[in-house]
């Protein structure tokens, strides 16, 4: 090819074209990025099935007497949370999923003032009892809290035994929420 041939000139001006695009749109990029203001993981998971079964007294026109089942999974998870960012974050929410075949079911966190009355309740839970990691907090820059949360499930044990792990999500004001993935 000479310099004189104009197919020479055009291939010359599309390279020139991609190269000046793809620094602009990387320098966007890098100008631009926000590194990810949190980083968290989960210590430890505990798993309290409660199975109850109630009997209904017979009523008066002779229906009665059956058998209620009353199931449900209690969740305890450690977790810890650390601000890298230069900016304070503040929790507004902590939620869980657990994915089950074909399904999913969320649960929220017990609330500061159900926290405690779950040991109080379930009395042989009380081994599993740390210090709870509240909503409404504000971590700092460079701060790391670490506290327990407690979801309920209303599930019986042969079901919560299908699941294939559990996302426990903490959601922050003015970011994206953390999600941290515990496997079965």
């Amino acid at each position: 090819m000479s310099e004189d041939n104009p197919s020479y000139r055009i291939v010359i001006i599309i390279i020139a074209a991609i190269v000046i695009a793809a620094g602009t749109v990387g320098g966007y990029v890098w100008v631009n990025w926000v590194p990810t203001p949190y980083k968290g993981q989960v210590l430890g998971v505990n798993f309290y099935p409660i199975h109850h079964s109630f009997t209904q007294p017979t009523t008066t026109e002779g229906v009665g007497g059956q058998t209620e089942n009353y199931d449900e999974v209690l969740v305890f998870a450690d977790v810890t949370i650390k601000n890298v960012s230069k900016a304070p974050l503040y929790i507004q929410d902590i939620w869980a999923v657990a994915n089950l075949p074909g399904e999913t079911d969320r649960s929220d966190a017990a609330s500061a003032s159900d926290f405690d009355k779950v040991f109080i309740a379930y009395p042989d839970t009380k081994s599993f009892q740390k210090p709870p990691l509240h909503r409404n907090i504000t971590i700092q820059p460079g701060q790391q809290v670490e506290g327990e949360v407690v979801f309920n499930y209303q599930l019986p044990q042969a079901k919560w035994d299908t699941r294939t792990g559990i996302d426990i999500s903490i959601g922050f004001q003015n970011q994206g929420p953390m999600v941290m993935h515990v496997n079965r």
